[in-house]
């Protein structure tokens, strides 16, 4: 799931998967069988159901579609506690089986239902964002297993302006603790986001030490957290930081750039704590350093218009020096892009050199 995870990191830079149209690109879900809200749109039936003989449940509260006809024999419940737990579980028509979303007590049945009726995220106002958000914050590592995994999958899925909204709300030493527990680390991204709303100068030195830890770890969604939430407790003066410590030759590692680009992106992005000026410069920074993804930086300066980097970008393609496929990609896809007749004059003269 790291690893996948890391590869969904070098996606969203490459392919400009902004926070306006995928909530905050840092912290966003990556579970492959989607979130627990669009499994249960997904879903034909979901009850909560309680234990019967044989190891198998009776539904006790219909929370979509029709009642089940008779006992359920969900898969995969064999391990589950003495006495066994209710549980919500799906149907899916196409696939004709009953599968366990997790154990979750009767009481919930209008808790399940609100998250049901939730519309989907897509082009949600701000406005919308924050009422939604607001409902889940609260909820947030929950007792209920259920509540808890709905809570940050919400959460970790609204715009990075959004999550800042709610900075009164948070408690830094709270997110501190979720943040250094080991069973929550696949939500370390979020929990170390909503810190650079919440903490202080501290909290600053504390993110710096945890992110000296994950220097060589393929843990890049975290990294990139990290670094976007001390940027956002350190403001401009703290983009020289990053670029000397990720984004320089010879100390530039892939996970580390990455991150550090994709924490980058999302100021420029915002535009709030740190002007996209200076995200832009730390760019101009990075594309002159020998790194073989130069090109990481292409699809943010194609949709900011910053087609000055035009020449820059031609220059590294006709160079002949070793480069990542997709980082050669985005820098041929930004000359096609750009409005200047320099730049087709580029690819024209790259391509009669056989550099393409």
């Amino acid at each position: 799931m790291r690893r996948l995870r890391s590869v969904l990191l070098l996606l969203f830079i490459l392919l400009g998967l902004t926070p306006a149209s995928w909530g905050c690109a840092i912290c966003a879900p990556a579970e492959s069988g989607g979130t627990l809200r669009q499994r249960l749109r997904a879903a034909d039936v979901v009850v909560l159901a309680a234990p019967a003989a044989g190891n198998t449940f009776l539904a006790q509260q219909l929370i979509k579609g029709g009642w089940p006809q008779g006992p359920i024999r969900p898969p995969q419940v064999a391990q589950e506690p003495n006495p066994m737990p209710s549980l919500m579980l799906l149907y899916r028509i196409g696939t004709a089986d009953w599968q366990s979303a997790g154990p979750l007590a009767p009481q919930h049945a209008d808790w399940v239902l609100r998250l049901v009726e939730l519309t989907d995220a897509t082009n949600l106002t701000p406005a919308q964002w924050t009422s939604r958000i607001a409902s889940f914050l609260p909820e947030l590592e929950s007792l209920e297993p259920l509540v808890a995994q709905a809570a940050y999958e919400e959460t970790a899925s609204a715009p990075y302006a959004v999550l800042r909204s709610f900075a009164p709300r948070l408690n830094a030493a709270r997110l501190l603790r979720w943040l250094d527990t080991p069973a929550l680390t696949a939500r370390r991204p979020l929990y170390a986001l909503l810190l650079g709303f919440a903490g202080n100068q501290a909290s600053a030195e504390g993110l710096q030490q945890r992110m000296a830890g994950l220097r060589s770890t393929v843990d890049g969604p975290t990294l990139s957290a990290m670094i976007a939430a001390w940027l956002e407790l350190r403001g401009p003066e703290g983009v020289a930081w990053v670029e000397r410590q990720y984004l320089s030759a010879p100390t530039a590692h892939e996970i580390g750039v990455s991150a550090a680009l994709l924490a980058l992106s999302v100021h420029g992005g915002d535009g709030q704590r740190i002007g996209r000026s200076r995200v832009v410069q730390a760019y101009r920074h990075f594309v002159a350093q020998a790194t073989p993804w130069p090109g990481l930086v292409a699809t943010d300066l194609g949709n900011w218009e910053r087609w000055e980097f035009g020449p820059l970008f031609a220059d590294w393609l006709a160079s002949g020096k070793a480069q990542a496929f997709a980082s050669r990609y985005a820098m041929v896809f930004f000359l096609m892009r750009s409005p200047r007749p320099e730049a087709s004059t580029a690819l024209e003269s790259l391509r009669a050199a056989g550099a393409l």
